[in-house]
């Protein structure tokens, strides 16, 4: 469903991604894990098409990323396009990114009115199941202000999930909320996971990748350097910095 080919992506001289090639099959879920600063968000990104990348090819479900291709010659989508194309590939962000000024169920069927013309009304039965699929069926009139952070993230996977997706990419979405929230997001992808969507996951909850998790991805200044199903690589990773990184977070 995913498939990353020899990707690179640079910003001045600093080598964001270098090199990752990488295949996600229909309904698996691989978890990124590694330092801060070692290209799991950059590599998400590059799937979205919110970077565009230095070099290297990506396809969803066989489709170019970002690009037409025809004629031998390969041309950038148009804005119209991209925004379909994206309509594809949910993505869940660090941060929350609603509109203040909408509640919860404006927030979530934006998308559905606006990339897929859909009739207000019929978005709005269809945002109301996403919310209540994500145990907020009594917050549909909330403000984000009336929201904690947990419940804003989760009106976030509801606005994608709305969309429904091909593959979900999602770049640590707990790392912004208090810890005693952190479960209640954590809860939903699992759920979303259970139902068979394509994942892609950056994360630092390492029992969400050792619990569901198909492989894991050890990333490093910019590389893949280990991948592994989650019971091998945790308990017996087989690269010294994987090793390193791994006796350090796993106390």
């Amino acid at each position: 469903m995913i498939e990353i080919e020899d990707l690179h992506k640079h910003f001045g001289r600093v080598r964001a991604l270098d090199g990752v090639s990488l295949t996600v099959g229909k309904g698996d879920v691989v978890c990124l894990i590694g330092p801060s600063g070692s290209g799991k968000s950059t590599l998400l990104r590059c799937v979205n098409f919110l970077e565009e990348p230095t070099a290297g090819v990506v396809r969803v479900d066989g489709r170019r990323v970002g690009y037409r291709e025809g004629d031998g010659r390969r041309r950038h989508m148009s804005g119209r396009e991209l925004a379909r194309m994206r309509a594809e590939i949910g993505m869940v962000f660090q941060l929350f990114y609603l509109w203040p000024h909408r509640i919860a169920l404006e927030n979530v069927i934006e998308g559905l009115v606006t990339v897929k013309r859909m009739p207000v009304a019929e978005a709005a039965e269809r945002g109301r199941a996403l919310l209540a699929k994500v145990g907020l069926a009594d917050k549909l009139e909330a403000y984000p202000e009336h929201l904690s952070g947990g419940q804003r993230q989760r009106v976030a996977i509801a606005r994608a999930l709305v969309m429904e997706p091909k593959v979900m990419l999602f770049d640590e979405p707990t790392s912004a909320l208090d810890p005693e929230l952190v479960g209640e997001v954590l809860a939903v992808m699992e759920r979303v996971a259970s139902e068979g969507m394509t994942m892609l996951v950056a994360t630092h909850e390492m029992g969400f990748a050792k619990k569901v998790a198909h492989r894991v991805v050890f990333m490093d200044q910019g590389k893949i350097v280990e991948v592994g199903p989650p019971e091998a690589l945790f308990a017996r990773p087989q690269h010294d910095r994987t090793r390193r990184f791994l006796d350090k977070i796993l106390v």
